[in-house]
């Protein structure tokens, strides 16, 4: 074969083979495939979607980057992914192999390529190795680098390490890993509740797991998984709730008045692409509570002993969605209008109840509400969603007798609950906390001095 033939050949193999690997979903997220759109033989397009990913904030669309042809599909439903996992080979199709598909850099220069190819070329010893410049700072890769012993550890594995309480040197990554991923940190945490039948010390406050008695004796059963939200929701419901001291207040607002102007200016949101709610009200009016109670927009941090008092103001709002309960935030809502909050908690919550969420949509929330009222109950006392330190939540209101000096009149009452971290928060800042909340639904003018 000649020598440009042999190039030829080369470069089309480099073209006609491509690996499609998973692009970044985030600092070290961990994802699971859900779903695989495409079979080998199939021929894709760029941006075409061929990978459903789920994360524990939303279920990702993965587009390839180049057209071809599916060769061969290298992961399977439930499998963990992450940034860099290759999910499928690809070749090009005569049509698409010289145009769309990735290429290798090519050299300009026929002498190089000649000298690339040649078997009987000499390669030249190498030069002599000279000492690098040392310098007493350390680099910036290295600056970001924590180490567990000889191995690094990422961020967000030290992070859910200290979650757990446990000691990162306990923690073996898989053979060949050059550090500790969070998955590794979350694998370590099931095999010690397995191996131990128990909790990991903080998480189940020193409870040993006991064994379920054969429910199968009494009668018929059905298993279900819980699913991976449920998994995630059990997770964390379970250590805000052995990890913060909870305590609730709970309040009754007559929303009387405030129902009156909902009804009288819902169509115009409506007309701007929203819906004015009770929900989007409560939010509007809390941004101006949290301004006068700061320490209800706070996290702590408990390794240093300090509060961490935020200036921004993220609500977070508890959807109801078939997959189970998500908690999509909007951002700065004290810098928006009431129609603006009514517009994007539209937007918000139809994206999460049909599973199309962004990747931003579920993080930085400062403060929740959670409102069951559409479907009923008369008091609700909701956890905490750590890391935050305050919840509302909100129950179905009713038409109650009040007397009004003269006489008995119906007022509409709206049962409210302020949940809260006993560690940050206190009882009385808590009841005044509900009780400015409350004056300013039952007269919204207070909400703008």
């Amino acid at each position: 074969m000649s020598q440009t033939c042999f190039i030829f050949a080369a470069q089309q193999l480099i073209i006609m083979a491509y690996e499609f690997k998973l692009p970044s979903l985030g600092d070290d997220v961990t994802g699971k495939v859900l779903d695989i759109l495409v079979k080998p033989g199939d021929k894709v397009t760029k941006e075409q979607i061929v990978l459903i990913v789920g994360t524990d904030k939303v279920d990702a669309e993965i587009p390839v980057d180049a057209d071809g042809i599916v060769e061969e599909i290298l992961v399977k439903k439930g499998d963990d992914v992450t940034d860099g996992t290759v999910i499928l080979k690809m070749k090009s199709d005569s049509a698409s192999s010289s145009s769309s598909a990735p290429k290798e850099k090519e050299s300009s220069s026929p002498t190089a390529a000649a000298a690339s190819t040649s078997a009987a070329a000499p390669t030249p010893p190498p030069p002599p190795a000279t000492a690098a410049p040392t310098s007493s700072a350390p680099s910036t890769s290295d600056a970001k680098q924590e180490t567990s012993g000889t191995l690094r550890a990422s961020p967000l594995a030290r992070k859910r390490a200290k979650e757990f309480g446990i000691n990162l040197s306990d923690v073996r990554p898989p053979q060949g890993a050059s550090r500790i991923s969070y998955k590794d940190v979350v694998d370590f945490v099931k095999r010690k509740i397995d191996t131990s039948g128990g909790s990991t010390g903080t998480g189940g406050a020193g409870l040993s797991r006991k064994p379920l008695p054969n429910f199968e004796k009494f009668g018929t059963i059905e298993r279900k998984p819980l699913g991976r939200i449920g998994e995630l929701t059990a997770e964390n419901m379970h250590y805000a709730f052995n990890t913060i001291p909870h305590a609730w207040i709970s309040e009754k607002a007559d929303i009387t008045r405030l129902e009156q102007l909902r009804q009288q200016h819902k169509d115009t949101v409506k007309a701007a692409g929203g819906n004015l709610t009770t929900t989007a009200i409560l939010t509007k009016a809390i941004c101006s509570v949290l301004r006068k109670y700061p320490q209800f927009n706070a996290s702590l941090d408990d390794a240093t002993n300090e509060v961490i008092y935020k200036k921004y103001i993220n609500i977070g709002i508890a959807v109801d969605t078939p997959r189970g309960l998500l908690v999509p935030v909007i951002r700065n809502c004290d810098q928006k209008s009431l129609t603006e909050i009514s517009v994007e908690l539209t937007e918000l919550s139809t994206r999460t109840r049909e599973g199309k969420n962004k990747l931003d949509d579920l993080d930085g929330g400062t403060f929740s509400i959670s409102n069951i009222g559409g479907i009923g109950g008369t008091n609700m006392l909701s956890i905490v969603n750590w890391p935050q330190v305050a919840i509302l939540s909100v129950t179905a209101a009713s038409m109650e007798a009040h007397w009004n000096g003269k006489e008995f009149e119906p007022r509409l009452m709206m049962p409210i609950t302020i949940g809260w971290d006993h560690r940050v928060i206190n009882g009385a800042d808590a009841a005044r906390f509900l009780v400015d909340l409350k004056k300013i639904l039952e007269e919204p003018f207070l909400g703008w001095l």
